[in-house]
């Protein structure tokens, strides 16, 4: 059985965000649950059956295997990405010196959409390994 808290940590090593890392222990999970349980909808074509869980104990009821752990890992950094992208932050204008404050929004939201494009393009070739090594099994076995 896997728990969620591998992922979690998987998870942890590929952000820096220190409002995750000041939270308390139980808002962090909570958070890490919200973009996991939105993550696995997206992980298409997996051997394990990830609707086989527990969320109250927080587990998969079968062993993932590495590369499924590292792909949902993988869909929870874009899960947690949307949300900052989306931001009304980004949507709405500022007061003040407008060309200095548009440019800085402008700026910081192309480069957090650049960083989803890489995490998306990442978690696709992770994807197509995972079914290059499935398809490698099967034909050996």
């Amino acid at each position: 059985m896997t728990k969620y808290m591998q992922i979690y940590e998987r998870f942890i090593r590929k952000i820096n965000d220190i409002l995750l890392l000041n939270a308390s222990d139980d808002d962090a999970e909570k958070m890490m649950f919200g973009w996991l349980s939105s993550a696995i909808p997206h992980a298409m074509k997996i051997d394990s059956d990830l609707s086989n869980r527990d969320d109250e104990i927080r587990r998969f009821n079968n062993d993932l295997s590495d590369i499924e752990q590292e792909y949902l890992s993988c869909l929870m950094v874009t899960e947690w990405l949307k949300p900052q992208i989306n931001s009304t932050l980004y949507t709405n204008q500022f007061f003040g010196s407008g060309e200095e404050k548009f440019f800085a929004q402008s700026n910081q939201l192309d480069k957090l959409m650049s960083l989803k494009k890489t995490n998306e393009s990442e978690t696709k070739k992770l994807r197509r390994d995972y079914g290059y090594q499935k398809m490698l099994r099967e034909s050996e076995g």
